[in-house]
């Protein structure tokens, strides 16, 4: 049996991305991953946004985790579908399975929660239209320097856990240095699930994205890190 080599599963992984980006646009669905590492606050911050979006908006959510069963109870309870996706490693194959589960076409928003892996970002693409990134306060001000794949091919930034300022050891200013560096101008946004905090500019972002219909497939294209991380950082506008 032939073995298939990381290059070769990337360009798979992009393929089946692709198709389903075209599956979506046929559909007029707007896709959101919100990827991180596993604790960052990633199904607390679509929970926030569920509850609080404008109830015109039709929205779905896949969770793609070990422990994905479990989380989308916690999506279901607001009275949003969720398809649990139970894996490690979470790719565009997974999401491509699952589409049979929804109908896509009545439906506004597609969020998809996906653990970063920091060691293998090749799975990134899921055919999402936008990405997000979440870390937390909680998991130190380094983050973003671990996981420079999925800074540089993200959209905004979720700091969550933004309450616990006064407690832990967290250099904002070193953090914001790391992601200007990765992609300059990225946004972020300061969480908490606790007092509310940025919430609403959260929800307010997401919004304007499906009231806008913006889809710009640019700010999607997949990190690959078999090509040097200087040439694609130069072509997303970031720096190694």
């Amino acid at each position: 049996m032939k073995t298939v080599t990381r290059n070769e599963r990337f360009e798979l992984n992009n393929q089946i991305a692709q198709a389903n980006r075209k599956d979506f646009d046929a559909a007029g669905l707007t896709v959101i991953s919100v990827v991180g590492p596993a604790g960052s606050g990633k199904t607390s911050a679509i929970e926030a946004l569920l509850t609080r979006l404008d109830p015109k908006i039709r929205v779905a959510v896949m969770v793609g985790n070990l422990a994905a069963e479990r989380q989308v109870l916690r999506i279901t309870r607001h009275g949003h579908q969720a398809v649990p996706l139970v894996t490690d490693n979470l790719a565009a194959v997974h999401v491509r399975e699952a589409l049979s589960q929804l109908d896509m076409r009545n439906l506004d928003l597609l969020v998809i929660e996906a653990d970063g892996n920091a060691l293998n970002p090749v799975e990134f693409d899921l055919g999402q239209h936008l990405r997000v990134c979440v870390f937390s306060v909680a998991g130190g001000d380094d983050k973003a320097t671990e996981y420079p794949f999925l800074v540089a091919g993200s959209d905004l930034v979720l700091l969550t856990k933004s309450d616990l300022f006064p407690y832990v050891t967290f250099d904002i200013q070193v953090f914001r240095q790391d992601l200007e560096r990765l992609k300059p101008s990225l946004n972020i946004i300061h969480t908490s699930s606790q007092s509310d905090q940025g919430i609403e500019a959260w929800v307010r972002w997401v919004q304007s994205c499906l009231f806008s219909k913006f889809h710009n497939h640019g700010n999607t294209k997949a990190f690959d890190p078999f090509v040097g991380w200087s040439t694609q950082a130069k072509s997303s506008g970031g720096t190694p």
